[in-house]
């Protein structure tokens, strides 16, 4: 495309000032301007639009530009026609009469683009944004025009530190909509955008309804973007992160399940994990690409899961359902659906486990409390330490998925509704949260995410605070796991980080877990051909998922090599951080060897 643009370019007589006003306050700039609008009318020649929307007209040159290189295409133009942000007041009249003299179909209206839900028109295929604004205006424009036009001309994208930022903001925030960018640097330099979407998704933003969202749930998002996703490219659903972690935990602390529904099973970790329990698991999520993940989740067990029922179907279908649950787990599901949706499936759940006295278990992120009033203070910082950040950050997943991000009150008022038993707490730092220490309201505001469990029966809080605590292991264990890995032998180059599958038991009586505030982890020592320790504090691999009194599980042990080359050997251990190593006895023969080359 730039080939294209500067083959363009360089042919071009076009010379903006024959159409100028002789009246414009900024004439002396005309002559510096001239390659400016040169480079506009070239990126038009090239793109070839046939509707053209502009944000920020002022006397119409870009307008001009644009249409003499393409007299057929339509054009918006949507000016505030103030003095500000480099505009000046009359200008916007002037542009429409000048546009029209000349023949071309030129449409203008003055209006402030930031009142707007989207820009008039539907689907163009180029949006120009004015470089002339403050770091918010930009922002929200690029917003808009994401989802309404084919290509993106942000005018002035080098002109201030401040748009420069928020732009380059907006692209981090926004890559997963966006197919690629091209910088020209000139008078205030020019961005240009190619959006990877395309008219069928204008409606999509902004839906009140998960239902027409089904097709953006691809493989793609949950593979790059959907939480947990670099735990699940590692494991294959085998090792989960620590906000599905948290939802098992708060489930299992009350017992072992017997009937699970898995509510937007998305790649199927959390129905995995419950399988491995021994429990009977529904999995329901109404993306295709999300069941084909859930199906590969479970081939890469060692057996058939035949106790999975995988429904590529909605949560809100009564028919999704079968018999009676005992729990029900909705990890970050609920902010994908409306409240109307969320009232029905919360009725529909609470019918299934009503008769075993079940409960649901809910995580959801964000905590709309932490995007209200967290980020917009976070912004005022960012400015005055000399940098830049939106009012409120969200990515394009989010602003696509995320129809109704959850107010906590509105939360529990709506459990209420459904279930005699509701607790809600916040999670900060750790999923314990509020569970566990008094929260002021700033901690609510620092929160990023809430968990609920809706119950028909009582809820014990001390039992469940004891979900997001590991204790001191009573003394008397010499020995709390039994580590055995799948292979003996490994040979790596020097210097390399390589992975060792275990199959680990707990031999104790209590919950073994990497949780705060004395966390379990599997380590090792690293030993020398003559049985010398070399290494003692080996790498830590945290227990995902947690180990119950006499259950096993299996995990990668991370292990990083030595830079010298040599033969060495692992001594698999445990160790609770800061309370004690527990070292198995084994002789060098009974130990992984690992020999490391060049």
């Amino acid at each position: 495309m730039i080939d294209l643009i500067m083959s363009f370019h360089s042919v071009s007589n076009y010379d903006f000032r024959a159409q100028a006003n002789p009246a414009d306050p900024l004439r002396h700039l005309f002559d510096e301007w001239v390659d400016y609008y040169k480079v506009k009318w070239a990126i038009a020649k090239a793109i070839n639009p046939k509707r053209i929307l502009e944000v920020g007209v002022r006397y119409g040159y870009s307008a001009r530009a644009f249409l003499e290189a393409c007299p057929d295409a339509q054009f918006v133009g949507l000016d505030a026609d103030i003095d500000t942000f480099g505009g000046s007041k009359g200008a916007l009249a002037w542009a429409g009469e000048n546009l029209r003299a000349s023949g071309f179909n030129a449409d203008l209206h003055s209006v402030n683009t930031q009142s707007l839900k989207a820009f008039p028109g539907g689907y163009y295929d180029l949006i120009h944004i004015d470089g002339q604004q403050d770091g918010n205006g930009t922002y929200r424009d690029l917003d808009l025009a994401v989802t309404q036009s084919r290509y993106i001309l942000v005018d002035g994208y080098q002109w201030s530190r401040e748009n420069f930022y928020s732009v380059n903001e907006w692209l981090w925030l926004n890559k997963a909509a966006v197919h690629s960018v091209l910088i020209i640097p000139g008078y205030a330099g020019e961005l240009l955008i190619r959006t990877n979407l395309d008219v069928s998704d204008m409606a999509k933003v902004g839906s009140d309804s998960s239902a027409p969202l089904s097709t953006a749930y691809t493989k793609n998002y949950y593979l790059n973007d959907c939480g947990g996703f670099s735990e699940w490219r590692r494991s294959k659903g085998a090792a989960i992160d620590s906000r599905l972690q948290a939802v098992a935990d708060a489930a299992m602390v009350f017992g072992k399940p017997k009937a699970v529904m898995d509510l937007g099973a998305g790649r199927g970790e959390l129905t995995r994990l419950f399988y491995e329990q021994g429990a009977a698991v529904t999995a329901i999520d109404y993306s295709a690409d999300a069941c084909a993940l859930i199906r590969q989740t479970l081939a890469d067990m060692d057996g058939p899961a035949a106790n999975v029922r995988v429904v590529c179907g909605s949560v809100l279908e009564p028919q999704a359902y079968e018999g009676d649950y005992d729990l029900a787990v909705a990890a970050d599901i609920v902010e994908h659906l409306s409240p109307e949706e969320n009232d029905a499936m919360y009725a529909l759940v609470s019918a299934k486990l009503e008769k075993n006295k079940g409960q649901l278990v809910v995580h959801t992120a964000p905590n709309a409390w932490n995007y209200e009033y967290l980020h917009p203070q976070e912004q005022k910082k960012a400015v005055a330490a000399g940098f830049w950040l939106p009012r409120v950050r969200r990515t394009w997943y989010e602003r696509l998925m995320h129809i109704n991000e959850q107010n906590p009150r509105v939360l529990k008022r709506q459990l209420e509704k459904h279930f005699p038993y509701v607790v809600l707490w916040f999670a900060d730092r750790t999923a314990g949260g509020s569970l566990l220490k008094r929260f002021g309201v700033s901690d609510f505001k620092k929160s990023t995410s809430i968990f609920a469990i809706a119950s028909h029966k009582p809820i014990d809080i001390e039992t469940l605070k004891s979900a997001f605590v590991m204790p001191v292991i009573p003394a008397h264990y010499a020995a709390i796991v039994d580590i055995k890995a799948e292979a003996l032998t490994y040979s790596v180059r020097a210097g390399q980080r390589f992975e060792v599958p275990v199959r680990v038991e707990n031999l104790t009586d209590v919950r073994l877990a990497s949780i705060q505030p004395c966390p379990v982890n599997l380590s090792y020592h690293l030993l020398d051909e003559q049985g010398e320790v070399c290494v003692f504090d080996g790498t830590r691999t945290p227990l995902h998922t947690s180990l119950l009194p006499g259950e096993s599980g299996f995990y990668s042990l991370d292990v990083k090599v030595p830079l010298k080359t040599g033969i060495y050997y692992l001594k698999l251990a445990a160790v609770q951080e800061g309370v004690r190593w527990y070292d198995q006895k084994l002789s060098t023969d009974s130990m992984v060897k690992v020999v490391v080359e060049n």
